[in-house]
């Protein structure tokens, strides 16, 4: 879900990598090779460059607050 001070991104403008939220979840199982082992952690997605827009225009979006599946 999108925080209210996040402006909605229409649907065709949307990040395809992140879906508009300008961040992906990484995943520490997805890297096993990880010293110490994480859990996971939200990553700046690098499609958008955390815009969560296909242009790359406008303001970082917020960081999400829980890991995803919460």
């Amino acid at each position: 879900p999108m925080s209210l001070s996040d402006r909605q991104i229409a649907e065709k403008d949307r990040c395809s990598t992140c879906h508009g939220s300008g961040w992906t979840w990484w995943s520490a199982e997805a890297q096993a090779e990880a010293q110490p082992p994480e859990k996971g952690r939200w990553v700046v997605c690098r499609a958008c460059i955390g815009t969560g827009r296909t242009d790359q225009k406008g303001r970082k979006r917020q960081k999400p607050d829980e890991a995803p599946g919460d």
